[in-house]
Formats: structure tokens, sequence, C-alpha cells
């Protein structure tokens, strides 16, 4: 009986095209496969070196790693274009930069003053309305007299004290020899001290909270008709084109402090709750003190120049400032970080 031929597999062209010998003229086979180290087909073989191919992927790394930098720095720019991170929490309208008050019973409680008046923020600075007190030179602002809700309003042929927090204004009742007020301060641990800039006339101090005053024996080194003026714990703070200088005898003597923070100081704020801690507005930004003025340390934003400054009278570490052009700024731990809008 025989056997039934087992019909082969067809082999597949891709099979057959590497397997399927071919005959030499002498009878052996010899394999159509390509040899180890050579390219079938027609396509030419790659120019690049091994070296090419990895510098091409070194560099693709690179370039990679420079994307990424770029994105995050782009993402930290402030809105003055430095790579300072910080931005600011709000921007004001407003003619112009003169002064910034923090309500000294409620830290949300924010005053800006302009030759327009008064606008005020009720949230820690975010958000701003118009005040009461309106179409008059707020170029100085001061608070926390008796009672506590007394604040102060000072500037050219303005002296307006409000005893409801800034809800109402009157004109203050005085004995000063005139109304044009180019500086405005209060000393914190004693709220009934004020200290004013008569133009022309010199410096004024009163101790009864702005009813009498009496002149200043002396006016610092350099002052001129626009000084910035700071009171804290029996002393006075004040900014000129020599530098910074501070009274403790009630203007006898001055003295000249040897640091000055760099740039031009364009106002100064003295802790309530530290009278060691003094900050400096600058045009690079805020300097910091936490030596009465000793030694200064620049705390930033770096390149955004400070014009109007306010610390709050509870907390040493919160601080705002308003720069050129409007912009809010605001740290709540001494210049480490700053708060972002919301």
């Amino acid at each position: 009986m025989a056997k039934a031929r087992q019909r082969q597999p067809t082999p597949s062209p891709a099979s057959a095209s590497e397997s399927t010998p071919t005959r030499t003229g002498s009878g052996q086979a010899r394999s159509t496969r390509p040899k180890a180290g050579m390219r079938s087909g027609s396509q030419p073989r790659s120019r690049w070196p091994r070296w090419g191919v990895e510098l091409g992927a070194f560099a693709a790394v690179v370039s990679v790693g420079l994307l990424a930098w770029w994105l995050l720095a782009f993402l930290n720019r402030g809105d003055d274009g430095n790579d300072t991170g910080a931005q600011p929490i709000a921007t004001l309208e407003s003619p112009d930069v003169h002064s910034l008050l923090i309500d000294p019973n409620d830290a949300d409680h924010i005053l800006f003053g302009s030759h327009a008046g008064i606008q005020e923020s009720q949230d820690g600075g975010f958000t701003w309305n118009p005040g009461s007190l309106r179409n008059a030179d707020a170029m100085s602002l001061a608070g926390g007299g008796q009672p506590l809700a007394t604040l102060y309003a000072a500037g050219h042929n303005v002296f307006q004290i409000s005893r409801d927090g800034g809800q109402t204004w009157q004109s203050a009742q005085h004995n000063l020899p005139g109304v044009d007020l180019h500086a405005f301060a209060q000393d914190p641990n004693d709220p009934l001290r004020l200290y004013t800039l008569v133009a022309g006339m010199g410096l004024f101090t009163s101790g009864d909270g702005g009813t009498t005053w009496k002149p200043l024996p002396s006016l610092p080194p350099g002052a001129g008709m626009h000084i910035p003026l700071a009171g804290g714990n029996a002393a006075l703070y004040t900014a000129t084109e020599s530098g910074i200088a501070v009274t403790r005898d009630g203007g006898t003597t001055w003295e000249s402090l040897t640091a000055p923070p760099s740039g031009g100081v364009m106002s100064l704020a003295v802790s309530g709750a530290d009278s060691q801690t003094i900050y400096a507005a600058t045009s690079s930004g805020l300097a910091k003190s936490t030596d009465a003025g000793s030694s200064w340390l620049s705390i930033g934003p770096a390149g955004i120049p400070a014009l109007a400054l306010a610390v709050a009278p509870s907390d040493p570490n919160r601080v705002l400032f308003v720069a050129e052009g409007g912009g809010v700024y605001r740290t709540n731990d001494g210049g480490a970080s700053w708060s972002a809008p919301r």
C-alpha cells in the first residue's frame, strides 16, 4: 500500500529570500542571506559615525534642559521684567504715589494717599475703593492715637483728623504756623507723639495728639523741603541727601547712621511691635534693619522702585508698599517671600 505523499508548505516570500540557496558552478549551495554587518536591499550605508549619533543625542538633551530653564524663568518673572518672582497683589489708579497706612486696629484695613485723596482696602490690599477723603492732598498718613480710631492726613494745605477710623474727616485744631505739611509721622509706641515738617519753617512736634506743637531745636543734616519721617520708641528717623539720621533727644542732636541702605530712600517705617525693626523704601526695593538702623539688608523685590511704605503696628513682618506705577506689594514674613495676587 503506497504511503500518502505529504504536501510541503509553501514558504513565504520573506522566509524564501532569507534562506533559499542558489547553486554555484561547482554544485555547492551558496546562501543569499546577507552577511553580518551588511544592509539588505539597495539602501546605502549610513554616513553618520557612532560618535556623531552620540553627539546629536547629547545636544538634544542640552536643548531640552535649556528650554525647561527658560520656561521656569519666564513663569517666575515679575511684572517689571525682573526675575524676582514677586507680583503686585493689586494696581492702584492714582495720579501719584504718596503714603500708605495699615490701620492699628484692623491689619486688613489699609489706606493709600495721593493728591486725589484716599483709597481704602478692607481685605489686606487685594481690592481697593475710594475713601471718604477726596480731592485733598494726603501726602502723609498716620494712625493709632487716642482713641485708637484716630487717623491723620497731612499734605499741601491739608491737616485732617478722623476719629472714626476714616469714615469722616475734619480739619484739625492746632497752633502750627502753617499747614503746608511736607512730612508727618507718629511714634507707634507713643501714639500721642506726632512730628511734622512745615514747609519753610522747620520740624515741629506735638505730645497731645496734634493740638499743641513746638519746634524742634534743629534740622537733620542735608534736610530739604521733603524728607521722610518715622517715629519709634521716643526716636525720630529721617532720610536726607546725606543719608539716614536719627534724633533721640527731641531734635537737639542728630546722629547719622553709618550704613544706610543703597539707593535713594523715599519713605521709612518703624514697627510698633519691635522698635528695632525699621524698613526703608528705596529705588531698588525695600531695605530692612533689625538693629535700629545700624545695619541694613536688601529684601527686594529687586529692581522695583518702592515709594510708599507701611508696616502693621502689631506685626513687624507684615509689610506693604506701593511701587512706581501703583503696584501694591505685600509680605507676611519680613520680605522672605511676597504674596501672590488672588
